[in-house]
């Protein structure tokens, strides 16, 4: 009943802490949705002020057009004025010697229109003069009514003018309180979040402190009843003394049968009780060690899932290499044949040139290696059984083709001792492991980067040479080629420890070294004939090419089966 109650008590706590978080986050969502509508409404007012300034800036441009416009048309208008002004001044000054002349009753003269008076060429008219004069003083009353309205209209532009720069202060300081109660709802975020992580933490420990306290709990009731039991067994045992000793004084003889018949009795008694205690203390252990072997199985399920991981992706990337180096191998074997049928053609012309006996060409380097088979999965599950059970029992699920692996890189590895070579340890880091197939990777593309470079070389020379400066040609290529040799030998010397030379062991037993034609005596030979000592540096100098591409192929060659190897699972 105890434990049902807490069961009880705990699922209570779980819904209760499920409602409270479900309450939290609705407060959060509220308290968002009402920041969200107060930006929405500023951003709103802010759009109706800005598009308020649009109108009044509009506005103000076509108060400015219309003044711009007044303005050219009283200064066209002044124009005009001053030039009449002129007009008139100069026929005023025409007309001053004249002004003596005139009769004194001016008023009761009466000129005729078709009568014209000419002074000097010059015709006068009074009804021009009068229209002057009213063209003057309408022009003047214009100019008065438009300086007032361009009075009125710089007033009025003063003044939107100030409310713009109240508006822009306003929009300033809206957009400040914006960015503060931006900065204040991250705070608030960032707080919340704190408060959420920290409920978490306190559920999670929570959670903790009520499962120790169920299981001290339920060790208690164990303790308890025991305590009862043994408790009220003691009881019965003194009783049944207390009952044994009376009848024993009565009767002496009778009473020992029965003393060891009772005795017997409560030995078996105390015996049931310990073997029960015992089956409940080993049933309470298996489980606690159920518990940790399925926490260790996790931890190792996912410490083996990472290490998969990091195989397989050191998988591809080797993978990867090994596609560059084959395809890498394949041209270096194109270009290897194809030095080779240029050399045999020069050769062949200098026999023909100098009537001597040509030597057979060399064989054709060796096909690429296959690429290496893919490994096998293997089940996670049945690993770990086999390591718990300390490799005594062999993981039947293996398929064959892994053990056909194994056992052809035992045999590789005990014929490499036997030969003398050193191998390297089994138990490094994996960091170790990965800068050594660095390294080792940067060795092959330094030996193909090279190799490349002197056929390069090779083709240039063939190029550029001349016949009056063919032995400075060859003392050229000769000491390129010892110059790559040397560096290659340096390269080489910190894989001597895991790779013999090539020219003494061959990994392949149906691959043949490539022979060097240079090897044995050639017939016919002189140290005095000149012919035959450029037929022989000529003949040298083919064979040094063809060892190094032949130490570089089978270079290649010879660190497949170590990364085979090294794939396998030793």
């Amino acid at each position: 009943m105890s434990v049902q109650d807490e069961d009880s008590t705990l699922a209570d706590s779980d819904e209760e802490s499920c409602s409270s978080s479900e309450d939290w986050t609705d407060i959060q969502w509220e308290i968002l949705e009402k920041q969200r509508d107060e930006a929405n409404q500023r951003l709103t007012e802010l759009e109706e002020v800005s598009n308020h300034l649009l109108k009044e800036m509009n506005m103000l441009e076509i108060q400015f057009q219309v003044e711009r416009s007044c303005r050219e048309n009283a200064e066209a208008l002044a124009l005009e004025v001053t030039k009449e002004n002129k007009a008139l001044k100069r026929k005023s000054q025409m007309l001053m010697p004249l002004i003596s002349n005139l009769p004194e009753d001016l008023i009761t003269v009466t000129f005729d229109p078709e009568t014209e008076p000419v002074v000097e060429g010059d015709v006068v008219d009074c009804g021009e003069s009068k229209s002057e004069d009213n063209l003057l003083l309408e022009s003047q009353a214009k100019i008065t009514a438009l300086q007032e309205s361009l009075d009125g209209l710089l007033a009025e532009k003063l003044q939107l003018e100030l409310q713009v720069e109240e508006l822009t202060r306003e929009q300033a300081q809206l957009r400040e309180q914006l960015v503060v109660e931006v900065e204040e709802k991250e705070a608030i975020l960032r707080t919340m979040s704190k408060q959420a992580k920290t409920m978490g933490k306190i559920k999670r420990v929570s959670q903790l402190v009520t499962e120790e306290f169920t299981e001290m709990s339920q060790k208690l009731e164990l303790e308890q009843g025991l305590r009862q039991h043994a408790e009220v067994f003691a009881h019965q045992m003194l009783v049944e003394q207390k009952v044994a000793q009376l009848p024993s004084v009565m009767e002496p003889c009778s009473s020992e049968g029965d003393m060891h018949l009772q005795l017997q009795q409560a030995l078996n008694q105390i015996h049931q009780i310990r073997t029960s205690l015992g089956s409940i203390q080993q049933y309470y252990q298996v489980q606690e060690k159920e518990n940790k072997g399925a926490e260790v199985d996790n931890s190792e399920l996912q410490e083996l899932k990472e290490k998969l991981k990091k195989s397989e992706e050191e998988r591809k990337t080797l993978e990867s290499q090994l596609s560059q180096a084959n395809a890498s191998v394949t041209e270096l074997n194109e270009e290897v044949k194809r030095l080779q049928e240029t050399m045999n053609k020069e050769e062949k012309e200098n026999e023909l040139k100098e009537e001597s006996n040509a030597a057979p060409p060399p064989p054709p380097p060796p096909p690429p290696l296959p690429p290496p088979q893919a490994t096998p999965v293997i089940n996670l599950r049945d690993f770990i059984r086999s390591r718990k059970q300390g490799g005594s029992v062999v993981d039947t699920s293996k398929p064959e083709p892994l053990k056909d692996i194994k056992a052809k890189a035992v045999d590789e590895m005990m014929d490499r001792i036997k030969k003398g070579i050193i191998l390297r340890p089994v138990q490094k880091i994996q960091d170790e492991d990965s800068s050594w197939r660095d390294q080792r990777s940067e060795n092959r593309k330094s030996a193909i980067l090279e190799l490349k470079g002197m056929l390069d070389n090779i083709k240039r020379q063939h190029l550029r040479r001349v016949p009056s400066k063919r032995g400075i040609g060859r003392n050229v290529g000769q000491a390129e080629l010892q110059l790559v040799l040397q560096r290659r030998r340096k390269a080489m010397g910190e894989n001597q420890d895991h790779v013999s030379p090539a020219q003494t062991y061959d990994p392949q037993p149906g691959r043949q070294r490539v022979p060097a034609a240079g090897d044995g005596p050639w017939a016919g030979e002189s140290s005095s004939a000149p012919v035959l000592r450029r037929l022989k540096q000529n003949r040298e100098k083919r064979d040094s090419r063809i060892r190094a591409s032949a130490l570089i192929i089978n270079h290649g060659a010879l660190q497949h089966p170590f990364e085979q190897m090294q794939k396998t699972p030793s």
